[in-house]
């Protein structure tokens, strides 16, 4: 059943006869009932987080041809993260990278990077303004002939950071929960404090973390950058400042910081320390730093990337996925929950799938080849069904899952897909809900975790492992497999 109410020219999500469903081998009601049956038994956290990293540094490279797969990975989750503009749960995109490559000399004109982006901001022009004004300058980098990197990225970093700031200025108010901040409806009745005001907590925590006297130095080193960066917040919330010049010294102040070693460490050790509310308020205030301050790194890296990388990045172009409308249900763990939405990674599968579809040629023309999208770029870690969806679909690497059950998802049930993508997404469908099974009879009991955060940028190198020259795509499975991907458990007796 569609939902009536399909603003905006959202796409509908069911349009296949009944007897061409991809819910062909699970029924549909019977996937819901699973995924709120494992809710029910994991406080709708099945897993802990997981990530997935690609050994060796970003800047390796033995051709400019090409993209290696830990920079293919951090460029498109870099452009989801700045797609991502409207503030909530629901703003999330998600980006892969399809690159045109040359072949042969004389066909710079056919070569470019595709980029395509899903997610429900995409609707909005101003985002789509955005990305090309970002995209316009790193085409420039990427065809300079100078030989002066540094000048290129001095003058290029501020102009794409600029560009950012003053589209995210709102989201990045809202992250500080600043009085500047003009709050979304939905929150008007929240009152939270500003986030300079957690810093206190953040700085206490330090005395404990390094209480002997052989830590005296590293202790107030650490006390010290902290209460720096906190006067800088302290005085954006409480001084009558041009907002955008302001914010844009206050990112990059959070950024520097994130980055010195002894903020690093002590990150760390926070981390690696007993559990208390306190510590845990502590760590949340310093991942809010991290992903205020990324957006200095992003304009960083973009701009390093189109330097490095410049045969792929001589062109590029942006292929928006329409997204789809919502569809009721009446089968959930929450009971405000009665709609499902078809996430950006999986609109972004469902796309190529239907291109593959036309049987297009691997090559876009004479000299010319298409390198698919290895892996998928989130504004977000993956739910634990998008996660699921996508290690059964196969064909991606290197996608971590904050481990968070939504059992408002949903795939497109489309009359365009052919025999071959129908029984496709029917088998994954098929094989989610047979995980789904499997752990809800290998649970002991009830098990309970905290709500994860769902989106990190790791700027304070977070379990943080050596980097090896030279294995671009040799990809690490950190934590554990997805079969075995519990972590602790706290089991409710």
């Amino acid at each position: 059943m569609l939902d009536p109410s399909n603003a905006h020219g959202l796409r509908p999500v069911q349009t296949a006869n009944p007897s061409d469903t991809i819910w062909s081998i699970v029924s549909e009601d019977d996937f819901r009932q699973h995924l709120v049956a494992l809710e029910k038994r994991t406080n709708a956290v099945p897993i802990d987080v997981m990530t997935e990293r690609v050994k060796g540094t970003y800047k390796t490279a033995t051709s400019s041809e090409t993209l290696p797969l830990v920079v293919e990975k951090q460029v498109a989750d870099d452009l989801a993260y700045i797609a991502a503009v409207s503030e909530g749960a629901q703003s999330v995109a998600a980006v892969c990278l399809e690159q045109h490559i040359s072949l042969a000399s004389g066909n710079e004109c056919e070569r470019f990077l595709n980029a395509k982006i899903a997610g429900m901001d995409i609707v909005d022009d101003a985002v789509k303004n955005m990305l090309g004004d970002i995209a316009e300058v790193l085409q420039v980098v990427a065809r300079s002939t100078s030989t002066d990197e540094d000048r290129q990225h001095s003058t290029s970093v501020p102009v794409i950071f600029n560009i950012i700031i003053q589209q995210h200025t709102q989201k990045i108010l809202g992250r500080l929960r600043s009085k500047k901040w003009t709050k979304p409806t939905y929150l008007d009745r929240t009152h939270k404090k500003s986030l300079w005001q957690d810093f206190a907590n953040v700085i206490h925590r330090v005395q404990h973390i390094y209480p002997k006297k052989s830590e005296r130095r590293v202790r107030e080193s650490t006390v010290a950058q902290l209460t720096e960066l906190a006067k800088i917040y302290e005085d954006f919330e409480t001084t009558d400042t041009e907002t955008s010049n302001a914010l844009q010294q206050l990112v990059q102040a959070t950024y520097r910081s994130c980055r010195l070693p002894e903020m690093s460490a002590y990150a760390l050790k926070l981390e690696q320390s007993s559990s208390t509310p306190q510590i845990g308020a502590a760590l949340k205030t310093l991942r809010q730093l991290e992903k205020i301050g990324a957006y200095w790194r992003i304009a960083q890296d973009l701009v390093a990337a189109a330097s490095q990388y410049s045969a792929v990045f001589h062109r590029i172009h942006f292929e928006y996925v329409p997204p789809y409308a919502s569809v009721p249900t009446d089968i959930t763990y929450e009971s405000w929950a009665g709609k499902c939405h078809v996430h950006a990674e999986v609109q972004l599968v469902v796309e190529i799938a239907l291109q593959a579809q036309t049987h297009l040629p691997t090559s876009s023309g004479e000299g010319i080849r298409k390198i698919p999208p290895r892996t998928i770029g989130t504004s977000k870690y993956l739910c634990y069904l998008c996660h699921l969806f996508l290690h059964y679909h196969g064909g991606f690497t290197l996608l971590p899952t904050h481990g968070r059950l939504y059992d408002q998802w949903t795939v497109p049930d489309l009359k365009e897909y052919d025999f071959a993508s129908r029984r496709k997404l029917a088998s994954v469908l098929r094989d989610m809900d047979a995980h789904v099974r499997r752990r809800i009879e290998e649970l002991p009991g009830v098990v309970w975790r905290a709500e994860p955060m769902t989106s990190r940028q790791n700027l304070l190198g977070w379990e943080e492992e050596e980097e090896e020259e030279g294995k671009n795509d040799e990809v690490d499975h950190n934590n554990k497999s997805l079969e075995e991907g519990f972590g602790k458990l706290e089991v409710v007796e």
